[in-house]
């Protein structure tokens, strides 16, 4: 009985590299959200503003944080800052 692979030799190069590429694209798209992120944290600056005595101000910087995360994700997940394509053009990775 012969057993044959199921996709053919397996180069370990070229799976390194495509390892290696795909970590760039990770890194690249993290760029993005971590700069989305700042963009809206900056812009919503004073959005969020509550009395020190209101009722649930401690609790308010979490909801803050929350719909900041939220925000910039959607944002960097869209990708229309371009940060993660300037990223990859440095690196000269073509999409």
């Amino acid at each position: 009985m012969e057993i044959k692979p199921l996709h053919g030799p397996i180069n370990l190069k070229e799976s390194k590299n495509d390892a290696l590429l795909e970590k760039k694209r990770e890194m690249a798209m993290e760029f993005e959200r971590l700069f989305a992120k700042h963009l809206v944290e900056e812009m919503t600056k004073g959005s969020f503003k509550m009395d020190d005595n209101a009722i649930g101000a401690g609790s308010f910087g979490l909801y803050r944080e929350h719909i900041t995360e939220s925000l910039a994700n959607e944002i960097a997940n869209q990708r229309k800052l371009g940060m993660a394509d300037l990223v990859m053009k440095h690196w000269k990775i073509k999409e």
